[in-house]
């Protein structure tokens, strides 16, 4: 996925969005979020090598993800959720824009 994103630009994605209800910030890492359940579509923006996740002790890997509930939610409307780990089903259903210069 990451390649895609460097050579695409964003990613549409589908996700496990239930323990997104409750992020405030920092890296979720969360294990028991799998792929089944998957109900919400977001952006994939962005990843970043190192954020700290309290479940996980320590820096992370991450996706950074844009979600469609305002900025008052999570990080200013952007969520950072474990890379690497298909969390929350997030490499279940990917979407890009196949582009061709004229």
């Amino acid at each position: 996925m990451a390649a895609n994103l460097v050579h695409r630009g964003p990613l549409a994605v589908e996700l496990n969005s239930i323990f997104m209800q409750t992020y405030i910030g920092g890296v979720s890492c969360l294990i028991i979020c799998g792929k089944r359940g998957v109900n919400h579509g977001v952006l994939v923006v962005g990843y970043g090598a190192k954020g700290f996740s309290i479940l996980r002790f320590g820096n992370q890997p991450y996706w950074i993800i844009k979600n469609s509930w305002g900025t008052t939610w999570g990080e200013h409307g952007y969520y950072r959720l474990c890379r690497g780990h298909a969390m929350c089903g997030i490499n279940t259903m990917v979407s890009a824009v196949a582009t061709q210069v004229y």
